[in-house]
């Protein structure tokens, strides 16, 4: 069974082959290493190929969301053997892939084979180690929710079309949750709560979401076939839902540390890592913002506590009819001030429209930036999706919620978002002749660093014109994201509790309570969500290498085009490309 994930993640490890391969070799040598590297790839990429086609059968979810919509009709098999089907695949790709010589591949080649081999590996630890098929619920309730939502998201073909597909999910809902059932042996409190949550969570998806996505189609006979089916998912839901509430819980939402430090060399490409290492960088990283936005604060009002003054700012925002003008407007400017400042080459024809958030998915997002998957051929626009407020709210609910937009800090959103972050990421891997397996990976650690740092460097290059308030709304983003980083490490290898992660997302990270609560119960179902931060102190690093590197020819928009390449691997394993024999194999 593979986990459907927002995208693909990436397992990788630093081969020592892939940097000899990009160090050694000599003049009169090069001949004979690409004839010999032609083969080899030819290999590869064929062995890649027939992975990725058996694994979207497997995983109609995944290859709907990637844009390969030849199973949008399936949800795959969620049974025993399903997840035996699973490993069978990865454990075979995994033998023939030890059988390539890694030496013969050309350097590209390596490290997609290096990533391709890490995905296998992180499959085999979710599915057969951590089992959470067997412990959690949840992965049938975001499931089945993803089934709908993946279809119902982009319009890569008519409504009617898209419905169809739906339906033909939705009559496999009620039987993919009855397997459940029989899969679950153990449950924590803790993920047993969150399940239960969920569930209800998922309940109003199919009553009031889904309805709403199609409610254009005309074809009577299809409606009332839908109305048939989605009632039909949202009471066997609803039936999951009460049984997760019977469950006698048992067992630990962590991971431990063994899996921990594989899931650093898979995911993110730290080989070898102490854990009590990593935990320091990412403690290190949070102790310096909590000095910083203390210093800033003080800056704005000594007499006031620092989330008394980061609260203060939030009060300055557009009006409830202006958010997406502001969006767009701020857009603009993020645009221009990129280009003056030649900070990344950005892709002229790219395209992205500002909108108001889908219906659908208005409880669970405010900003988004919606990029169509790597794959996909005919929905292709990217969205930046700007909920808006609710005409049915109190002031009061209107003035929180407006609160995350303020002047300061909306701009900051939008750098994460869209420029210079992921879509500027993402326009960039469209223009770029990627292969396969690098198309297909898309590590959390590369794709959520870039976005997190291009917050910190727009405010470091000038955005703001040096007003404090700015600074303190982008360190109020970094700091909720460095408390995930060490948060996320506690809970699954040393034993924290939700209450103390709570308290020191808000002691230490200066969160309101509420944000404490619902980051630590995120926590313990996303051990790895220091991905952010962890992303961020890699091109830090990368960035102070290569410019020790280019010497008096270094600028940032060089650093920035060679680091968006190349897709989005691990940085570690990308590294050599950049540096070659300056690499000093520390991405941290």
């Amino acid at each position: 069974m593979r986990e459907l994930r927002a995208s693909s993640s990436i397992r990788t490890v630093v081969a020592a082959g892939l940097a000899a391969a990009l160090l050694a070799g000599s003049p009169a040598a090069a001949p004979a290493q690409s004839a010999a590297a032609g083969a080899a790839d030819a290999q590869y990429v064929a062995l890649a190929k027939a992975y990725y086609d058996a694994d979207f059968k497997l995983n109609p979810l995944q290859a709907t969301a990637v844009g390969v919509h030849t199973y949008d009709a399936q949800i795959g098999d969620f049974s025993a053997a399903g997840v035996a089907a699973q490993d069978a695949l990865d454990n075979d790709t995994w033998t023939k892939l030890q059988a390539i010589d890694r030496a013969q591949l050309s350097p590209s080649v390596a490290l997609d084979a290096t990533l391709l081999g890490n995905t296998i590996q992180d499959d085999l630890l979710n599915n057969d180690t951590l089992a959470a098929w067997k412990h959690n619920p949840d992965v049938y309730v975001q499931s089945a929710s993803a089934a709908v939502f993946t279809i119902m998201s982009r319009a890569y073909a008519s409504p009617a079309v898209r419905l169809g597909y739906a339906v033909a999910r939705e009559q496999k809902i009620p039987a993919m949750l009855v397997q459940s059932k029989q899969n679950i042996t153990t449950v924590d409190a803790i993920t047993k709560r969150i399940a239960a949550e969920d569930a209800q969570g998922a309940v109003e998806f199919f009553k009031d979401s889904v309805p709403q996505a199609f409610f254009a189609v005309k074809d009577v006979k299809l409606q009332n076939q839908f109305a048939k089916t989605n009632a039909a998912a949202m009471k066997a839901m609803a039936a999951y839902a009460a049984w997760i509430k019977t469950i006698e819980p048992k067992g630990t939402f962590a991971i431990g540390a063994d899996a921990y430090r594989k899931k650093l060399q898979y995911e993110d490409g730290l080989e070898n890592m102490p854990l009590d290492q990593y935990l320091a960088y990412g403690q290190n990283e949070l102790n310096r913002l909590r000095t910083q936005f203390a210093a800033t604060a003080k800056l704005i009002d000594p007499n006031a506590t620092p989330l008394a003054v980061y609260l203060s700012i939030t009060h300055v925002h557009p009006a409830p009819n202006a958010l997406l003008a502001k969006a767009a407007s701020d857009l603009v400017k993020l645009r221009a001030f990129i280009r003056a400042k030649r900070l990344v080459t950005l892709p002229a024809n790219a395209s992205i429209k500002v909108v108001e958030t889908p219906a659908f998915e208005r409880a669970t997002t405010s900003a988004s930036e919606d990029s169509p998957g790597p794959l996909e051929t005919v929905a292709t626009q990217a969205y930046y999706n700007v909920t808006p407020v609710d005409p049915t709210w109190t002031t009061a609910q209107k003035e929180d919620f407006l609160a995350q937009f303020n002047d300061y800090e909306f701009p900051i959103i939008s750098a994460h978002e869209v420029y210079p972050g992921h879509f500027t990421n993402f326009a960039i891997d469209r223009g770029l002749d990627l292969s396969l397996t690098r198309n297909l990976s898309v590590t959390s650690e590369f794709a959520e660093g870039w976005a997190h740092y291009s917050e910190q460097m727009m405010v470091d290059q000038g955005w703001g014109n040096g007003n404090p308030r700015v600074r303190l709304g982008q360190l109020e983003e970094a700091l909720l994201r460095a408390c995930r980083y060490v948060v996320g490490l506690k809970l699954h290898t040393a034993g924290m509790t939700l209450a103390q992660a709570e308290k020191t997302f808000t002691s230490e990270c200066y969160q309101p309570a509420q944000v404490g609560v619902e980051e630590s119960l995120r926590g313990t179902q996303d051990p790895m969500y220091g991905y952010y931060t962890l992303g961020k102190l890699m091109i830090l690093k990368l960035r102070s290498d290569y410019r020790k590197k280019m010497g008096a020819a270094f600028t940032l928009q060089k650093f920035h085009d060679e680091l968006l390449s190349r897709g989005d691997p691990p940085l570690p394993l990308l590294r050599p490309f950049i540096l070659g024999s300056d690499d000093d194999g520390k991405p941290l």
